[in-house]
């Protein structure tokens, strides 16, 4: 079908405009707490426990008798191990008898085995003891509902007597890949076919944003297997993707299909790479048909599934670290679209730079190389040496090389 450049959305009003019409009903599952981690509390979850059961010491030491102390400090030199004081080590409860905990580091016991105590403030009843419930009690709460469980929780929830978790369930996101030319990873392709290679990269990004994926097996450029895949797709998923067939080519059926079967559809957003991307509604659910190019398929996922993926798991999306960077060479884009490009940031003694990565930038370098991104704004058509951009790292500071004055890389 045929783009209509006049009836193209920016990035923020296709995903705006698709956002308000959808109505994602997250679901819950119960998982068994060794599972959790990482994963989007459901609701509140209140300890089962009280910990201490009795009672605890806070610290090393010995129990004692306060009464034996508030006559001054006695001579404990014939004090008997279990008659006159007990080993109370720390979280450990001890005999009833006791009520006080005097500290290992003031205790000493000479040639003989004899006790000797030594404190330069007066002994206060109960000091150091850790009453019932004082670390824990029945009904508090331990974690709030949209939390992600991480390790800390799971030793609270574990303490908190909590088998099992209920969280929000991953989203599920099915992959149709389609293209005649297009061979599975790991055969080698012939004159006239191509890798297809998005299905791992969207997997993987899906997995780092907390969805599960279903891929599909390519899918040959024929309508009617076109619309068994996406039939299956949307009995199966809570969002769906299907790669290639956006653009005009005269075997890309996908856009055409997404418009005639959905309650919302906009075909062409206002950015480069990524301009022929269709963003639809069809039964209710998110249908985004991504382009074929690798790096414009990334922008898509980047900018309109990350964000439908947090929706469905009831989350904010997460912002990524923005440092200012010294562009190192000019760029060039076309004025009326925003424009994603790649960066290659490290850092010097006076800042961070920012390597652009673009068309003339072989594409293997291009992939391997890229750790940040910016967005320029459509109304330029160029950006110069020297000037400053705000660069998204995509895996942190601590990733990025320092560059010394020789060349030489060192890593943070």
């Amino acid at each position: 079908m045929t783009l209509d450049r006049n009836r193209y959305m920016t990035r923020a009003e296709a995903l705006q405009a698709l956002i308000e019409r959808w109505k994602p009903e997250p679901a819950r599952e119960t998982v068994v707490l060794a599972q959790s981690q990482g994963r989007i509390c459901a609701g509140d979850v209140f300890s089962r426990n009280c910990l201490p059961v009795c009672r605890s010491s806070q610290v090393d030491g010995i129990a004692v008798r306060f009464a034996d102390f508030e006559s001054g400090m006695p001579r404990t030199e014939s004090w008997i191990k279990d008659r006159d004081y007990v080993v109370a080590d720390t979280g450990d409860d001890f005999d009833d008898r006791f009520d006080t905990v005097i500290r290992v580091e003031d205790l000493t016991y000479d040639h003989a085995g004899r006790l000797h105590i030594s404190i330069s403030e007066p002994l206060q009843k109960g000091q150091f003891v850790n009453p019932r419930g004082a670390l824990l009690r029945p009904g508090e709460l331990l974690v709030r509902a949209g939390a992600t469980i991480r390790p800390l929780h799971l030793g609270l929830l574990a303490a908190g007597g909590v088998r099992e978790v209920q969280v929000v369930k991953k989203p599920l996101v099915a992959f149709i890949p389609s293209g005649n030319e297009l061979v599975p990873p790991g055969v080698e392709p012939q004159r006239g076919q191509n890798v297809e290679s998005n299905s791992i990269m969207v997997a993987g990004l899906l997995q780092e944003w907390g969805a599960e994926t279903l891929v599909y097996p390519v899918v040959k450029d024929r309508l009617p297997d076109l619309q068994s895949s996406l039939d299956d797709a949307l009995q199966k998923a809570d969002i769906v993707l299907l790669n290639g067939g956006s653009s005009k080519g005269r075997e890309d059926y996908v856009a055409k299909l997404l418009q005639e079967r959905s309650s919302f559809f906009q075909h062409g957003v206002a950015s480069v790479p990524g301009i022929p991307v269709a963003v639809a509604l069809v039964e209710g659910k998110p249908v985004i048909n991504l382009p074929g190019p690798p790096f414009a398929a990334f922008c898509a996922m980047d900018w309109c599934v990350r964000a439908l993926v947090y929706r469905q798991l009831g989350q904010t999306v997460p912002q990524r670290t923005i440092v200012p960077a010294v562009l190192q060479e000019d760029v060039s884009k076309p004025a009326p679209f925003e424009f994603y490009l790649r960066l290659k940031v490290f850092r010097t003694k006076e800042g961070y730079c920012a390597q652009p990565l673009t068309m003339k930038t072989r594409n293997a370098r291009a992939m391997a190389d890229c750790n940040a991104l910016t967005v320029l704004p459509a109304g330029i058509d160029s950006c110069e040496r020297g000037q400053t951009v705000r660069a998204e790292l995509l895996y942190g500071e601590e990733t990025i090389d320092m560059v010394t004055v020789d060349g030489n890389i060192n890593a943070l």
